[in-house]
Formats: structure tokens, C-alpha cells, sequence
């Protein structure tokens, strides 16, 4: 008993220290996960604050300005396919509005004359050519680079630098008392003078024609360097201003056009609805034909009022769809404004209960 016991002993050892282990592990994984969270709540936070900065400070004005360019292309680029979607949706319905007619419903005309039905909303309605023109409430935007103004910066430096330097010299003329010629350049020996009172004797040393030179050099390119740099800043300071103006501008401009684009695709599926509609009432008039002709064989050509009622109730009802067809494609789709008007949209809600009647009484 006393070795068992001696055995279990170091097992029961190990087991606390592997579990001590374990534990260790844990809390060490807890840490590294605790670490990475506050790392990436870190990365956020940064990054928000970076998104959060104003766009004056994020980016420059030719950054903003191309920008602003990418937008209203991509916009007015929108707008044209939108407008050529368009153009072809009016040409599918056009033509296929003429294929009825000139097909299915010329074919009922025909039919409804033989069996002696008269009417005057039998003969063709008056059609308008199908033209929808967006309302430019927004003037085209056109979006040009901005001057740098390095060039007049340039000019306005080397002004600056002239007259440092006719600074100069008139004040070493002053001041030595002499009177020069501005006709004509001065002799080699006035410059020696000038150079020298500019080059030290302005301290009331003897002075020196080179470092007068230098003097009177050194001094004009700091000046031409210190205005060319403020005009240039002053310059860039209007220009991000001016960019900022004109990406507001864009977007305005954009949102104007989306607003046109979301009217040009209401139109585009008013127009696919007519469409669709034309198909149904193909349908009725063929089916319409076929009993018409269906009566014309049976019952033979007669007076419309010696058909049996069943059949004169057939052809008031082809009479009924001619009618429906004519409202809804004599009615102008468009309005001033260049949207759906209410009308065509009142017109396109009768004619579907229209065909929805023609449904019912294939059930009945």
C-alpha cells in the first residue's frame, strides 16, 4: 500500500501541473485575442477620424476638380444611354403599334363592315409621333482646369526682384551723390562704385565690386523666391476654394440628372407596358376575327340586325376593343414637362380592365 500510494503521488503532481498549464494557456490566448480586439478598435477609430476629415485637408484642388469632371461625365454619359434606351423602346412600340393596326385590327374593320356594324370610331384615330424630350431644367456643366498660376507667380517674382535691386542702386546713388544717365548703361567705373558701397562701404568700409555683386544677387532671388512662393500659395488657397465651389456644383448637377434619368425609366416602362398590352389585344382581335368569321360562315352575310344575339353580342364586343385600342394609342403619352402625362396613364388603367373584361368572359 505504502508504493501505490508512492506511485500515485507524482501522477496526481503531473495532472496539476498540466492542468495549471492549460489554465496558463488560456488566459495567455485571452490576452492575444483582448490585444488584436484593441488593435482593430484602434484601426477604426483611426480611420474614421481619416474619413471624418474635411475634404479641404484630404485632398487638393485639382484632385476635387477631377473629381468633380469624373462625375458630371459619368452623369451626362448616363443620360445618354438612357436617352438611346429610350429611343429604341419608342421604335419597338411604334412598330409594333403599326403591325396591329395594319394587321389584327384592319383585318376586324373589315370583318365588323362585312357583317354590317357601323361606326365612327372605326376609322383610324389620330396619332402623334411618340416624342418624349427631358425638361434641361440644369444648363450642360462643363468643368475646366484651374489656373496654377506658377506663370504670373513668375512674373510678378521677377518684377519683385527688378525693383530690389533698382532699390539698390538707388540708394548706393543717394548716397554717394551721384547723378546717373537712365539712357544709357552706366560706365564701368560707376558700377565699381556702386557695387562697392553695396558690397560694404554701406557700413562705411572700403567695399567690394564682388561681394556687392553677390549682394545685390543673393538678395533679388530671395525676394523673387519669397513672392513667387506667396502668390503661388495665395493662388493654390482661391483654387481649392474655387474646387470646392464647383464639386458642390457637380453634385447638384448630378442629383438634377438622376432625377431626369429616374423620370426618362418611368417613361421607358410606361412604354413597355403598352407594349405587353398591344400583345394581349393581338390576341383578342385574332380570337375576335376568328368568331366573326366563324358567324359570317354559319349565318352567312346579312343585315346586323337578323344575326342571332349571340353573335351580334361577339361583334359589339370587337367593336368594344377597337374602341379600347383606339383610346389608348391616340392619347399622348408626354407632357410639357417631358414625363408620363396622367392622361396616358388613366387611358393605359381603362384599357387593362378592358382586357381583363375579355378574360372574365372566356370564363364564364
Amino acid at each position: 500500500m505504502k508504493e501505490e500510494e508512492h506511485v500515485e503521488k507524482p501522477e496526481n503532481e503531473r495532472e496539476i501541473e498540466e492542468r495549471s498549464a492549460i489554465e496558463s494557456g488560456s488566459e495567455n490566448d485571452a490576452e492575444i485575442e483582448e490585444s488584436e480586439e484593441l488593435e482593430q478598435e484602434a484601426e477604426a477609430s483611426n480611420e474614421s477620424r481619416r474619413e471624418e476629415r474635411p475634404e479641404s485637408e484630404a485632398k487638393d484642388a485639382e484632385e476635387l476638380i477631377e473629381e468633380a469632371r469624373e462625375m458630371v461625365e459619368k452623369s451626362d454619359s448616363e443620360i445618354k444611354n438612357c436617352m438611346q434606351v429610350l429611343d429604341e423602346d419608342i421604335e419597338a412600340y411604334e412598330e409594333s403599334r403599326s403591325r396591329l393596326l395594319d394587321g389584327s385590327v384592319e383585318e376586324s374593320k373589315t370583318l365588323l363592315e362585312e357583317v354590317g356594324f357601323e361606326s365612327d370610331k372605326l376609322q383610324n384615330p389620330e396619332i402623334d409621333e411618340l416624342h418624349f424630350e427631358p425638361d434641361e431644367a440644369v444648363e450642360p456643366m462643363y468643368v475646366q482646369n484651374l489656373p496654377s498660376g506658377r506663370f504670373g507667380a513668375f512674373l510678378l517674382a521677377l518684377i519683385a526682384a527688378l525693383a530690389v535691386t533698382a532699390g539698390w542702386l538707388f540708394a548706393a546713388v543717394k548716397k554717394l551723390g551721384m547723378t546717373l544717365d537712365l539712357t544709357k548703361v552706366p560706365d564701368p567705373e560707376v558700377q565699381q562704385q556702386l557695387l562697392s558701397w553695396i558690397g560694404g562701404g554701406i557700413t562705411g568700409g572700403k567695399g567690394n565690386p564682388t561681394v556687392g555683386m553677390a549682394v545685390l544677387g543673393v538678395s533679388a532671388v530671395i525676394v523673387m523666391w519669397i513672392v513667387y512662393k506667396m502668390r503661388v500659395y495665395l493662388r493654390a488657397q482661391k483654387n481649392l476654394h474655387l474646387a470646392q465651389e464647383v464639386k458642390k456644383e457637380a453634385k447638384f448637377y448630378c442629383t438634377k440628372k438622376e432625377e431626369c434619368k429616374k423620370e426618362m425609366d418611368k417613361v421607358s416602362a410606361h412604354i413597355h407596358e403598352v407594349s405587353d398590352l398591344l400583345h394581349s389585344f393581338k390576341i383578342f382581335f385574332d380570337e375576335q376575327n376568328a368568331k366573326i368569321r366563324r358567324i359570317l360562315h354559319v349565318e352567312g352575310k346579312r343585315p346586323f340586325g337578323e344575326y342571332h344575339l349571340n353573335s351580334k353580342e361577339e361583334i359589339k364586343h370587337t367593336y368594344l376593343l377597337i374602341s379600347s385600342l383606339n383610346e389608348l394609342i391616340s392619347t399622348p403619352m408626354a407632357d410639357e414637362q417631358g414625363s408620363v402625362s396622367d392622361k396616358a396613364k388613366s387611358e393605359l388603367k381603362k384599357a387593362e380592365h378592358a382586357l381583363e373584361h375579355f378574360k372574365e368572359r372566356l370564363y364564364e
